[in-house]
């Protein structure tokens, strides 16, 4: 199940990444960088943490050292122009879809193993910290 869950969290973001190259702008690179950054808390806060496997912690490391690099390339796609900024999204796709394979044929297997009380939990976790937005209202307030 939570394996399911961040496996489509990565093709959402593949699709962002998509459109920006496709049609650069700002607000898709806004949504690119706001879900590649809480992608990456969560597993690096709460997912990697529920790793028990010492077969997987040099996988993690390298996992954990590519979203520093890739949240690098991002913070330089916001201050590039013209054709770079193309460029460098595309590099940072080349990337995100080899670390993208190298979790959901690693740590997200795992995932699998945990219990679905265990993977409530973690997905409990993303609720807890989750902000709706600033003007929202309950439907009956709307």
């Amino acid at each position: 199940m939570l394996s399911l869950i961040l496996t489509l969290d990565h093709r959402r973001i593949e699709e962002l990444v998509n459109i920006f190259i496709d049609n650069p702008s700002i607000y898709i690179y806004n949504e690119i960088r706001r879900s590649y950054i809480n992608h990456v808390y969560w597993e690096e806060e709460f997912l990697f943490k529920e790793v028990k496997d010492s077969n997987l912690l040099p996988i993690i490391k390298s996992l954990e050292i590519e979203h520093g690099s890739m949240w690098m390339i991002l913070d330089k796609i916001k201050t590039s122009e013209g054709e770079s900024i193309r460029e460098k999204m595309e590099s940072f796709m080349r990337i995100l879809l080899e670390h993208d394979g190298a979790e959901e044929g690693s740590v997200y297997q795992y995932l699998e193993s945990l219990t679905e009380e265990e993977q409530a939990k973690l997905i409990l976790e993303e609720i807890k910290i989750t902000t709706p937005p600033a003007n929202w209202k309950c439907k009956a307030l709307s």
